[in-house]
């Protein structure tokens, strides 16, 4: 089995990896990097008028033969393992002849993202095909069994891939972790894990990265309690992803807990609807103790426009009988977890209980201590309002510690990092199984 790391070796993020055998070439997710080649952050605008060829003379594309669109396609399928850009973000590149496998959770989750963006940076997946746990697969000279992991990613999933003629074996990963709602996936697969691998392509996130005070969603739950709980303002501004349906769930049990509302946006109120589709345990905006925070940018909410323009036009009802617009919030008799991000930040302001807050930032933390202009742009915002913040995060990706059970759980007899910016570091903990590779480097399993 041929494999070569086009990216991912030596960062985290924009991960691909390419697997051969015989005349079956497959890819393992083919995502937007995070930072340039200088280190920077990526921005997407370096993708616009630029063609193919620019693109991977530039080095942001790999030059893989028969991926692309326009050329005669070689490459049999392509499979992600979730929906967040780092994995998938370059997906409307590849021919639409090659088919792409993915779970449908992360695939209703792309399309949902679609609906909020312009359509020329959209994704589009032409004839999906959807990817059940644990219901092996075939191309041509591979069986994959796709299996659901604990990520921060909705319906994430894991590949064991072997090679039909030899037996060999690689378990990728994917992003996972053992701390979420799904927890139970983690620990069904160490309890019972694959025969046979040979080699392990695990991330690496957090092997620079603390796992900090909060271990797990559960630890999240308790802490946005005792913040709700000694709040002196009614209204709690929660920093947070609108697609990380985990953290949503455990914001709405700490409302729930406090007897408070839990608020979103229309733009995450559409994604609890695409999960809740997939999922019934997903808060929905039709259940007692969550409003939708509207707002009146002269043409009316841009989220809700581009709502009403969409297949799921009907959640208007829902959301005209469940809004709330900024000075709705005076009136309000119990305390109210106000979902934010950059974008809402003027019509967050106009909310009158917002100056003198406590935000809860809820992701990692690192992002707003970047030199970019997002982070300039909250940090502004933090100090305009007089807003104190407190920390209440758990991560997307497996501790140090769970690492090590899972890779002294399957065995493998050789462990590639990925997804890591410290892939030496695994030689310190996980021993002689180790090995090191650059990307673009082709090697043999």
């Amino acid at each position: 089995m041929r494999i070569i790391i086009h990216r991912g070796t030596h960062q985290i993020g924009g991960s691909c990896v390419e697997l051969g055998t015989g005349d079956t070439r497959i890819l393992l997710d083919f995502g937007m990097p995070l930072q340039d080649l200088s280190g920077t952050d990526f921005n997407d605008r370096a993708l616009d008028d630029k063609s193919l060829q620019n693109l991977i003379d530039e080095k942001i594309l790999f030059d893989i033969p028969g991926l692309y669109r326009g050329a005669d396609p070689s490459v049999n399928a392509v499979l992600i393992s979730h929906s967040h850009k780092d994995h998938c973000g370059f997906l409307p590149y590849i021919d639409s002849k090659i088919p792409v496998y993915l779970s449908k959770g992360a695939y209703e989750l792309v399309r949902a993202l679609n609906v909020f963006l312009p359509e020329s940076k959209w994704t589009n997946i032409d004839g999906p095909i959807f990817l059940r746990h644990n219901r092996p697969v075939r191309i041509g000279g591979f069986s994959i069994t796709p299996y659901l992991v604990d990520h921060s990613g909705f319906d994430a999933m894991g590949f064991l891939i072997s090679e039909t003629a030899t037996g060999k074996t690689i378990l990728y990963t994917g992003d996972f972790r053992a701390g979420g709602w799904t927890k139970k996936r983690y620990d069904d697969f160490i309890n019972k894990p694959p025969a046979r691998v040979d080699c392990l392509l695990m991330e690496g996130t957090m092997l620079a990265r603390e796992g900090g005070k909060y271990p797990d969603e559960p630890a999240v739950v308790q802490g946005v309690v005792e913040a709700i709980q000694k709040s002196a303002n009614t209204v709690i501004p929660v920093y947070c992803s609108g697609q990380n349906i985990d953290r949503i769930v455990s914001l709405y049990k700490a409302a729930r807990k406090t007897r408070s509302l839990l608020v979103v946006d229309p733009y995450t109120a559409y994604m609890l609807k695409v999960a809740g589709d997939i999922s019934s345990s997903i808060p929905q905006i039709e259940w007692d103790n969550i409003r939708v925070f509207v707002a009146n940018y002269g043409r009316g909410d841009i989220y809700i426009n581009k709502i009403a323009k969409s297949e799921r036009e009907k959640m208007m009802i829902s959301i005209g009988r469940k809004k709330i617009k900024a000075f709705d919030f005076t009136i309000l008799k119990q305390k109210a977890l106000l979902l934010m991000r950059n974008t809402m930040i003027p019509v967050v302001e106009k909310i009158p209980q917002i100056k003198g807050s406590t935000l809860i930032y809820s992701q990692w933390e690192g992002y707003i201590k970047k030199d970019t202009l997002d982070a300039k742009k909250f940090r502004d915002f933090i100090k305009r309002n007089d807003l104190g913040i407190e920390y209440i995060h758990t991560s997307g990706h497996a501790t140090l510690e769970k690492l090590k059970e899972f890779a002294a759980k399957v065995k493998a007899r050789q462990i590639v990092p990925i997804h890591t910016e410290y892939p030496e570091r695994f030689k310190e903990h996980f021993g002689d199984t180790v090995v090191c590779y650059n990307d673009g480097h082709c090697f043999g399993v």
